[in-house]
C-alpha cells in the first residue's frame, strides 16, 4: 500500500534537511513516477510544463487549471510510494481563496507546492512581469494560514534572476518570502557561479532548476548537478529531462518507421514488451487472480 500524506511530508523534510542535495527528477504522469520510483530516487515532481503538455498537448501558457493539477497530482500519488512536491503556479487565486489551492493539493496526498510570483509570458515572447514582493507575500502567508498539515510545504519561487535578469532583486525578493513564512525558496535561472553567496544570504532551503541546457534567448544557467550542489542547493529540480527524453525517443521511432525501416530494425530504440508488462507490475495482478481461482 502506499505510504500516508504524512509519512511522505516527513520523508521529505528529511531529505531536504540531509547534507547531500535531493535530485528531484520531474515525472509528467504516473508511469514516469513508476520509473523514477524504480530507479531508486526518493521523490519527484510534477511541473505545469509536463502537465500541460502530457495532459492536453499544450504549452505552458498558464491554460492548466488548478483542479487539473491536482487531479494530475493524484495520479502519481496513487501510483507511487515517493513524496511529490507539485508546481502550484502562482498559487491560482488571491490571497482570500488561496485556501482552496492549499485544501486541494493537501487532500490530493502530495508533500507541498511551489507558488511563484512570475504573471504571465514564461516560454514565449510575451512581455513577462512580476508581481510586487508585497503581492507575493500576502499570498505566501494565506497558503500557510490555509494548510491543515503544518509539514506541507509552501515554496515560495521568484523569476527575478529569469525576467529582469537581476539576481540582487530575486534574492531580496526571496528574503521577503522567507520573512513571510516560506518553508523553502526557488530560484530558476541562477547559475551555480552565483549561487554560493545567494545561498549564504537565505535563511531557508533552496531549490534550483538544473537542466535544460539548451533553452533558446539564455534563459538557463547551464551549470552541472555537481556545480549546484557545490554551491549549496538543497533540492537539484530536473523538471524538463524526464519529458525531454520521452520526446525525442518517441520522435526517433516515429522517423524510423516513416523512412520504411522494419519494426524489428528499431528494437534498440524501444523497451521489450515483458520488461514493459514488468515495470506495470503485471505480476501482482497474478497473485490476486490465484486467490480467487
Amino acid at each position: 500500500m502506499p505510504s500516508t500524506p504524512a509519512q511522505r511530508r516527513a520523508a521529505f523534510a528529511e531529505l531536504v534537511r540531509s547534507p547531500a542535495p535531493l535530485v528531484l527528477p520531474g515525472a509528467y504522469d504516473a508511469f514516469t513516477a513508476k520509473l523514477v520510483e524504480r530507479a531508486g530516487f526518493p521523490a519527484t515532481y510534477l511541473g505545469s510544463f509536463a502537465a500541460a503538455a502530457s495532459t492536453f498537448g499544450e504549452p505552458d501558457v498558464g491554460l492548466i487549471t488548478m483542479t487539473e493539477m491536482v487531479d494530475a497530482a493524484r495520479r502519481i500519488v496513487e501510483a507511487t510510494e515517493l513524496p511529490v512536491l507539485v508546481d502550484g503556479e502562482n498559487g491560482f487565486y488571491e490571497p482570500e481563496n488561496i485556501w482552496r489551492t492549499v485544501r486541494a493539493f493537501e487532500s490530493a496526498g502530495v508533500v507541498g507546492i511551489h507558488i511563484e510570483d512570475n504573471l504571465g509570458g514564461k516560454h514565449t515572447s510575451r512581455p513577462a512581469g512580476l508581481m510586487s514582493p508585497e503581492r507575493m507575500a500576502k499570498r505566501i502567508r494565506a497558503a500557510l494560514d490555509a494548510r491543515t498539515d503544518p509539514t506541507f510545504q509552501i515554496i515560495a519561487r521568484s523569476d527575478a534572476a529569469w525576467v529582469h535578469r537581476d539576481i540582487d532583486d530575486a534574492v531580496n525578493r526571496l528574503q521577503s518570502y522567507v520573512a513571510a513564512g516560506a518553508d523553502a525558496v526557488f530560484a530558476p535561472a541562477i547559475p551555480a557561479a552565483k549561487l554560493k553567496d545567494v545561498r549564504s544570504r537565505i535563511d531557508a532551503p533552496v531549490m534550483v532548476a538544473a537542466d535544460l541546457f539548451d533553452a533558446p534567448g539564455g534563459d538557463r544557467p547551464g551549470s552541472t548537478l555537481a556545480e549546484y550542489a557545490d554551491a549549496g542547493a538543497d533540492i537539484l529540480l530536473l523538471w524538463y529531462s524526464l519529458i525531454g527524453a520521452a520526446a525525442k525517443s518517441v520522435t526517433a521511432v516515429l522517423d524510423a518507421l516513416k523512412e520504411g525501416r522494419e519494426v524489428a530494425d528499431i528494437r534498440d530504440l524501444m523497451l521489450g514488451q515483458h520488461m514493459f508488462e514488468s515495470l506495470m507490475d503485471y505480476a501482482a495482478y497474478e497473485r490476486r487472480a490465484a486467490r480467487y481461482q
